[in-house]
């Protein structure tokens, strides 16, 4: 058993086994993922897990829709603690809301986007991305009315939106890079930084 690993004694069995399917996705390869181990890395009966998940594909699916529902509500959250109507203050906030939700839950980031996970997906699953895409996308238009980049196509814009942090976050929770390029104290900077990038604050408005 990876030690890593801890024995579930009460609570939310169904929450215990998505969060351990994630950490051996993202520490073993999706590969070494089944029922049975994730059983016995919590300590239950090896039949237990089948009472929420009927299968591993089925697992899956629910993986990829817990993680893809916690980031749309994490970026939502971000965009609404603003309390702001400018479009670029709120874009803004939801790429740094992405991406921090990103860097202090990397098993399901990474996990959100493995291929394995997202070919398991179901038809809801499916919607819901395409509706929180939607809203982003929405965003991007947003700020693209009140002048940024207005002589570029919106779905190149969207992209370029979206790819940026995304591709940033992927880099920086990479084993190999990560630790050198994201001091722990220093990752709220480099999320602001990376951002400011991408969607620029208007001048004399305040970020929160």
């Amino acid at each position: 058993m990876n030690t890593s690993a801890k024995p579930y004694h009460h609570g939310n069995l169904a929450a215990a086994i998505l969060k351990r399917a994630a950490e051996i996705i993202d520490d073993e390869g999706i590969e070494r993922l089944t029922l049975r181990g994730i059983a016995r890395d919590l300590g239950v009966s090896h039949g237990a897990p089948n009472r929420h998940f009927k299968n591993k594909a089925a697992l899956l699916s629910a993986l990829a829709a817990d993680a893809w529902l916690k980031v749309r509500d994490a970026t939502l959250a971000a965009a609404d603690a603003t309390g702001s109507d400018n479009a670029h203050v709120v874009l803004n906030a939801m790429g740094r809301g992405y991406m921090r939700w990103a860097l202090q839950n990397r098993s399901l980031f990474r996990t959100l986007y493995h291929p394995d996970v997202n070919r398991y997906a179901s038809a809801e699953l499916t919607e819901a991305i395409a509706l929180f895409a939607g809203v982003v996308r929405d965003a991007v238009e947003n700020t693209q009315r009140e002048g940024r980049h207005p002589e570029v196509a919106l779905p190149i814009l969207a992209l370029f939106t979206n790819a940026v942090p995304t591709g940033a976050a992927m880099l920086l929770i990479d084993p190999l890079l990560g630790d050198e390029l994201l001091p722990e104290e220093e990752q709220e900077i480099m999320i602001e930084q990376v951002i400011n990038l991408v969607v620029p604050l208007p001048d004399r408005v305040e970020k929160t």
